[in-house]
């Protein structure tokens, strides 16, 4: 699973980053199309409307197409969590009830609290206890009040993968939105049959921070009030002679609170097109050969590892795990004085390599942790 020389190219961390569940360092395209447009704006020979909106016009229908979807049906977000406060906002007077399985990370939980408090629908906030996020584990908690379901693409500590289309079965007819932040750039990741799909690209996707991207059905929008709709999102926004409120706009650009933030946007768009150069099936496999790498090496130390899935399809790149004699602090950070960079969560071990990671790198890895180990 050698990716192409093109796509290997866009990267330069150290060969020990093994943290993309946490930051993704970004591609050099992002990083490039991000600085073009603000020496653009910097160089002041342009009114702002006209560098704006083009600007902003192409890199949506990048994203949209990033994402699966025609132009119109997706927008940019700053973040996964700013996305989710518009559709939860948007559900304000909706009534009924939202499913979210409990132990999701804490940008899917508070949008569904904060819009509770101010009149949105009752959060059933769902035990998971072995992690596997299925359609049979929500199901008894979805019923005709439901609005809405949430889930994780890929979860943030178990890795597991969720089945979107078999949650939409089991959704019936309330809206599904997936988390895609810990999936989008390291598996195949796209709106298909869910109703929104949010995600922040500073990890996986590594577009940098403030990235964010989402898309939506046709439904969504005509279920959900434009409660957060600013002045960019409605008809006419540039007839300030004319009093709000505007109407909102049809497409999805009805959730931006405010002008797009075009750098953010613009890193996006080039950060989608990096993963058509790599191939998203071949960075999949990638990402899944590296992470399986990783499970053997910590299972052949005596590591207990959070491993819900029964096959590759329900998981990516996240491996979790902790080891009888090893304090999981000082651990990680004998693991990143040795030149390898894992996170500590929740008393456990996360390492998450990416299709760049070298495979000689994580046999490195597991010989330092076999040190660690023979210390204890």
């Amino acid at each position: 699973h050698v990716m192409n020389s093109d796509y290997l190219a866009e990267f330069e961390e150290q060969d020990g980053y093994l943290n993309f569940a946490s930051i993704g360092p970004p591609a050099r395209t992002a990083r490039a199309a991000a600085a073009s447009f603000l020496a653009q704006a910097a160089a002041g020979r342009h009114p702002t409307p006209e560098l704006v909106g083009p600007a902003y016009e192409k890199a949506r229908a990048s994203i949209a197409a990033g994402l699966g979807v025609r132009d119109g049906r997706a927008t940019s977000v700053p973040s996964t969590s700013a996305g989710m406060m518009q559709i939860a906002f948007g559900l304000i007077g909706a009534g009924g009830n939202v499913v979210v399985p409990s132990h999701e990370f804490p940008a899917n939980r508070y949008p569904w609290l904060r819009a509770e408090a101010v009149g949105g629908p009752t959060v059933r906030a769902i035990e998971v206890p072995d992690g596997r996020v299925t359609a049979a584990a929500l199901a008894p908690a979805i019923d005709d009040e439901t609005r809405l379901v949430a889930v994780s693409l890929v979860d943030y500590m178990t890795g597991f993968r969720v089945d979107v289309d078999a949650i939409v079965e089991a959704a019936g007819d309330a809206l599904v939105l997936v988390d895609g932040i810990q999936g989008l750039g390291a598996v195949e990741a796209t709106l298909g049959s869910a109703d929104v799909f949010v995600a922040g690209g500073q990890k996986w996707l590594r577009a940098g921070f403030s990235s964010g991207v989402m898309a939506v059905s046709e439904r969504t929008i005509d279920r959900l009030e434009p409660t957060l709709t600013g002045w960019w999102g409605v008809e006419d926004n540039y007839a300030f002679e004319v009093q709000p409120p505007h109407p909102p706009v049809a497409t999805a650009d009805r959730y931006l609170e405010s002008s797009p933030n075009l750098p953010g946007a613009i890193a996006a768009a080039a950060a989608l097109d990096v993963i058509a150069i790599g191939g998203v099936h071949e960075i999949e496999a990638a990402v899944l050969a590296r992470s399986s790498a990783v499970l053997d090496r910590v299972r052949s130390v005596g590591a207990d590892v959070i491993a819900p899935w029964h096959a590759d399809r329900e998981r990516a790149g996240i491996v979790t795990f902790r080891h009888a004699r090893l304090d999981t602090v000082s651990t990680v950070a004998a693991l990143g004085a040795a030149g390898f960079l894992v996170s500590e969560r929740n008393g456990w071990i996360r390492v998450s390599p990416h299709a760049t990671t070298p495979m000689h790198v994580i046999e490195s890895f597991g010989d330092a942790l076999a040190d660690q180990v023979r210390k204890a």
